[in-house]
């Protein structure tokens, strides 16, 4: 009795050890699905109908992933990774068909596509080069009403000619001239290429041509032209900003000349700080700024006052008689 009772034990120890050998697998089974199940979880980023969606997601089917994010693809619409395969942080991007009128050989049809140049759409359409060209651009965009002709080739031929090459100008910006100032610092020469180009026939009638290649003679060189950018000028009065400037002959005048009176032709007192111009050049009541004399007001006009002339009116005859005539630049406030 004694050795049956112990016989019992072991085979329950056995069996509990058993037991819980099988229970530890199945949690590990369970712990391991879960765990696959979380990692294989990916946000997937989706562009479609000018809306932007973040979804998480274990698919690995992008119409899967576009079905249960309530998305319905039509028969012509595609899908497009930014990777190679689903994985997390791809981006899907629905495109939606549109319609396109195209004429093949003379036939008419209206067809549903997402290419967005003609040539895609003459390959989609089984349309290849070189026995079927669209007419036109091959790169023409496209869009919803487009028309694009494809026609069958029949025939080609090439030829060579030269062609002039006209002078490319670049400007440049340079803050150490003053607005409105250019200078040229390279003169520009024509330049001169071979240009083979081929001609497409459909039953002995020009269709298209195309240029197959082009190769320099002659290079062309480019003009290049420094423009002025800088627009600001250090006065007493701070900095203040200017349109542009201009170089002019510049004499003195005081109040009392002309008919004495001491009245501009503007009306305001004569007094420092009013300039006389031609208002063909500078409009009277334009603010300026001269180097020298400083802030001034366009106010007054003279006889002797034409073209790139400027009279500034002094408080003194010995500050005039001084000042004499001289070149200056004249700054046209902003």
């Amino acid at each position: 009795m004694t050795k049956y009772l112990v016989m019992q034990k072991k085979n329950m120890a056995t069996l509990l050890r058993r037991h819980t050998s099988l229970l530890l697998l199945l949690l590990a089974v369970v712990f391991m699905t879960i765990s696959g199940f979380a990692w294989n979880e990916k946000s997937v980023t989706i562009l479609a109908d000018g809306q932007a969606q973040i979804v998480r997601t274990h698919l690995n089917s992008a119409e899967g992933i576009l079905h249960d994010a309530g998305i319905t693809l039509g028969p012509k619409d595609a899908v497009l990774l930014n990777t190679q395969t689903l994985q997390n942080g791809t981006q899907l991007t629905v495109l939606r068909a549109f319609p396109v009128k195209v004429t093949i050989d003379g036939v008419a049809k209206d067809v549903m596509t997402v290419q967005t140049t003609a040539q895609g759409l003459a390959d989609e359409l089984g349309y290849h080069a070189p026995n079927y060209v669209p007419l036109g651009d091959s790169n023409q965009h496209l869009q919803a009403g487009s028309e694009v002709a494809i026609a069958h080739v029949t025939g080609r031929s090439v030829k060579t000619y030269e062609q002039p090459v006209e002078v490319q100008v670049i400007r440049q910006r340079d803050d150490s001239m003053h607005i409105g100032e250019q200078e040229v610092i390279q003169e520009g020469t024509p330049g001169l290429v071979s240009v083979e180009e081929e001609i497409l026939y459909q039953d002995g009638k020009e269709i298209k041509k195309q240029i197959i290649s082009q190769n320099d003679i002659k290079r062309m060189v480019p003009t290049i032209i420094k423009e002025g950018s800088r627009d600001v000028v250090e006065t007493s009065r701070g900095v203040v900003r200017y349109r542009e400037v201009l170089t002019m002959e510049a004499s003195a005048y005081l109040p009392g000349d002309g008919d004495g009176r001491g009245i501009t032709a503007t009306g305001m007192v004569a007094r420092r700080g009013v300039v006389a111009v031609d208002p063909n050049v500078i409009p009277l009541g334009t603010r300026l700024y001269i180097p020298g004399y400083g802030m001034a007001i366009a106010a007054d006009t003279g006889g002797a006052i034409r073209g790139h002339k400027i009279d500034l009116l002094m408080e003194s005859y010995g500050e005039a008689m001084e000042f004499g005539r001289r070149s200056v630049e004249v700054y046209v406030l902003q």
